[in-house]
């Protein structure tokens, strides 16, 4: 059976809003009139949805088993998703606020040891 054709733009944006909502994944089709897994698939990986994206060629011999050869080239596409994932948070945290939580240290490793590294709050 084939695909269903990815959503549109504004099916997109209804299922962001719906999922906002706390609407659950088996009740956001019937709003939609479109199948449960062409939604999920756009809520699992909303970043890369719609993007073909080709697996990376690893250089294993043609010989080794199949799963084995294609585990290895998942795990490396996952590494590549990570570091990027990790570099888009990064990116998105204002220079100010990683300078009051350095300028905040110093307090809070004097709450740290006052406690004897048990809980304390993050302020």
């Amino acid at each position: 059976m084939a695909r269903a054709p990815f959503l549109t733009p504004a099916e997109q944006a209804n299922v962001d809003v719906m999922h906002q909502l706390g609407l659950k994944l088996h009740e956001m089709p019937r709003q939609l009139g479109r199948s449960r897994n062409a939604i999920r698939r756009y809520v699992n990986d909303t970043i890369n949805y719609g993007n073909k994206q080709k697996l990376p060629q690893t250089t294993q011999h043609p010989h080794l088993p199949i799963g084995k050869h294609r585990n290895s080239r998942l795990q490396h596409y996952k590494e590549l998703d990570l570091k990027g994932a990790i570099k888009a948070e990064w990116d998105a945290i204002p220079e100010t606020e990683l300078k009051m939580l350095v300028a905040r240290m110093p307090n809070r490793v004097i709450k740290v040891i006052q406690k004897n590294g048990g809980d304390t709050n993050y302020s």
